[in-house]
């Protein structure tokens, strides 16, 4: 697949502006009140529900783009377009313990002992990793990758770009790939300002992540609908 096209260049500067003043917001907040509010970044809170909100959304949105894709004779890259859909789904899911945050239904001393939150979810669970947060970790990483260092190699090194168009492996912008790097600069500025949230502060990172998550989803869907209409 190639590349999606994002020309609103007032809509970019929006929306990168906006995300990375929310990436930094819990340190600018902190240094101008001396707090920070406690609902920002607990489970459950604003930057964890908005997150899995824009991953739920990012999941149906590629769900319509995976079937569009099949239309389009597109088939390999709706196979992509139907990972990346369950992906974020799955993420969503995971982000709010598949709706224990929300419901607060009882759960199996089965489930609670062998979960390092005591939560219904895989990445918090004894039964996937040895100590918290490795699954977490691993995925970000891939993300990163996936967000940064993807686009600016195909930038560097044209020749590959092809060979990944071929494959309909959906490419994201330069947008995301900017706004995912302000992001994880913002954080590491939020852990180096608000210490002793030091277990907490990573779900702005994890949100402004989903919300690049939402923001290619509606790239592919722009990019697929300027190809149909293209066709007729």
């Amino acid at each position: 697949m190639e590349k999606p096209l994002n020309n609103n260049e007032n809509l970019n500067l929006l929306i990168f502006a906006t995300l990375s003043f929310a990436s930094v917001m819990p340190s600018i907040y902190f240094l101008t009140f001396g707090y920070v509010p406690s609902f920002w970044l607990i489970e459950s809170g604003l930057y964890e529900t908005a997150g899995a909100a824009a991953c739920f959304i990012a999941g149906l949105l590629n769900l319509a783009n995976f079937k569009a894709s099949l239309n389009q004779k597109r088939r390999l890259g709706a196979f992509w377009l139907l990972l990346l859909s369950l992906a974020c789904i799955f993420i969503a899911g995971e982000e709010i313990s598949w709706g224990q945050h929300f419901f607060n239904y009882e759960l199996s001393e089965g489930i609670t002992s062998n979960n390092f939150q005591g939560e219904l979810n895989l990445h918090n669970s004894m039964l996937v990793q040895s100590s918290n947060q490795i699954l977490s970790t691993i995925l970000f990483r891939m993300l990163m990758a996936y967000f940064i260092a993807l686009p600016v190699f195909l930038i560097v090194f044209p020749t590959f770009e092809k060979w990944v168009q071929q494959m309909m492996i959906p490419i994201p912008s330069m947008l995301i790939a900017l706004i995912a790097l302000i992001a994880k600069a913002g954080s590491m500025i939020n852990y180096k300002i608000l210490s002793d949230l030091h277990g907490e502060v990573g779900e702005a990172l994890e949100c402004i992540f989903e919300i690049c998550l939402l923001i290619l989803a509606f790239e592919i869907f722009y990019y697929l609908k300027n190809n149909r209409t293209n066709l007729r």
